[in-house]
Formats: structure tokens, sequence, C-alpha cells
């Protein structure tokens, strides 16, 4: 296929802007960026990446996805990433990591969506998560209609100053991004379903003696936190009474199944 769209989605927000642009760019396939590293042979012509942004950049495996591509020469490459503020340094960075590999990043876009950081007070209520899901589809249908015409050039709000705070803060989160683990915990509601070990995306969770523990290869993407059915995932001392938050475009089974290749 010469289209492919390689994704990478916690609470969905980015999934659902990737499954958007597949029924916007006829002929394309949507790839999950964790099971595709170091198994893509063949660079495709027209070639997306959809993830979110993580302390103003791209999540770390996303810059370990790059890295491991093959040489090629795509007739096109877009970023499209997914934020609850301001990319900051992320189209920077991924400009950078994608020059390093011989590539060009052609189309730069970025949309605003629902902010669900639980470190930094997860997730708005119900009422205001849907206002901005609401105008997120806005911006979600003009940049498939940009990548869809071939648009090259930078897309998005972005403010200067987090462009430059996302230089410093930015390294300090890959550095310390697997040490997360270490705060997550499931309190008493917890029913041993298993959603979260499915949901992690990279394999980080197991289930021993019915509860869930966290291995040292961590995102922070928060997709246990934010899809356990009981809601008991807890990270640190002050998230039980958080929102929890996941895309209503985007299904549990299309998080897994993906996943798991159906």
């Amino acid at each position: 296929m010469d289209k492919k769209i390689f994704w990478f989605s916690g609470s969905g927000n980015s999934l659902y802007a990737a499954k958007r642009l597949r029924e916007g760019l006829e002929g394309s396939e949507l790839v999950p960026i964790p099971s595709s590293m170091g198994e893509v042979s063949e660079l495709p012509k027209v070639m997306g990446l959809v993830f979110p942004v993580y302390a103003w950049g791209p999540p770390e495996i996303v810059g370990r996805f790059i890295g491991s591509l093959p040489e090629g020469s795509p007739d096109y490459i877009f970023a499209v990433a997914t934020c609850g503020s301001s990319p900051g340094s992320t189209m920077s960075i991924t400009k950078r990591l994608l020059k390093k590999r011989g590539l060009r990043l052609d189309a730069a876009l970025t949309v605003k969506m629902v902010e669900n950081y639980p470190p930094l007070g997860g997730a708005p209520g119900e009422e205001r998560q849907q206002s901005i899901n609401a105008r997120a589809e806005e911006e979600i249908e003009d940049i498939v209609q940009k990548v869809s015409e071939g648009f090259r050039g930078t897309s998005g709000a972005n403010n200067p100053f987090f462009s430059v705070i996302g230089r410093i803060v930015y390294p300090l989160f890959r550095s310390h991004v697997s040490r997360a683990a270490d705060k997550f915990t499931s309190d008493e509601s917890c029913t041993s379903c298993g959603v979260c070990a499915r949901i992690c995306p990279v394999d980080n969770i197991e289930l021993k003696e019915g509860r869930p523990f966290w291995g040292d290869r961590c995102q922070q993407c928060f997709a246990c936190f934010h899809w356990c059915p009981e809601n008991s995932v807890q990270f640190g001392k002050k998230s039980k009474d958080q929102p929890r938050y996941h895309h209503p475009g985007v299904g549990l089974a299309d998080m897994t199944g993906i996943k798991d290749g159906d």
C-alpha cells in the first residue's frame, strides 16, 4: 500500500485524528507505531505520523520509531500532533529526527483536543470535553482537507513561549518518562478485568494474582488510567477524583484490536 498513517495514542485523541485522515486519504492504511518498531522495511509514497504532544515534544516511542525507519524517499510526509494547549517544540524536534534519517517533513499540523495529563490536573469535566471535541472536529476536518490536497508547510496555533520552554522541559521529560510507572497503583475497586494490560501500547502492565503491576517501559500515555472501566487505576495520591477521558469516537476495540492485529 502506498499510503500509510503511523499512529500512537493513549486517550484515543490521536487515533481518532488518524482514523479521520484515513477516511480522507483514499487507499490509506492505519499502522500502530508500537508494533511497527523496526518492522518497516520499505517507506510508502505517502507517509503520515499522528501522535500526541508530551511535554511540548513527541512521545519517546515516536522518536525511536523514526530512528528505526529505513532509507527511502516518500513523495509526501506529514505529521499531525494532538495537544491540550500548545505543541511547543514538537514539530521542530520531529523535523530534526526525520532529517537524521534523510527524510523531509513536508507538512506539520497540530490540533487542540482534550487535555488529559493527570500530573497536571487531568481532563476537564464532561461538558467542557464535549465543547473542546466539537471545536476539534472542525480543525481535524481542515487538516484532512489540507493533507488530501498535499498541503506543504505548517498549520495550527503555537505559542513561541512554549517552543522555547519545550527545548528545556522535553529532554528532562524524556530522561525520566519510564520512571512514572512507580506512581501507578490500583485501588480496591479493581475487578481484575485486565483492560489496563490490554490497552497498554507497550505491554508494560502485567497482572499478578489479578492485580496490575507496571514495568519499566512506561510512555506516560495514561491509557491504563483513562480506560479502566472502574476508575481503579490511580497515579500518585491526588488522582482519585479526577475525571477520566477517552475520545468518544474511539472504542476499546479500536485501541486493542488494531494493536493486536485484528
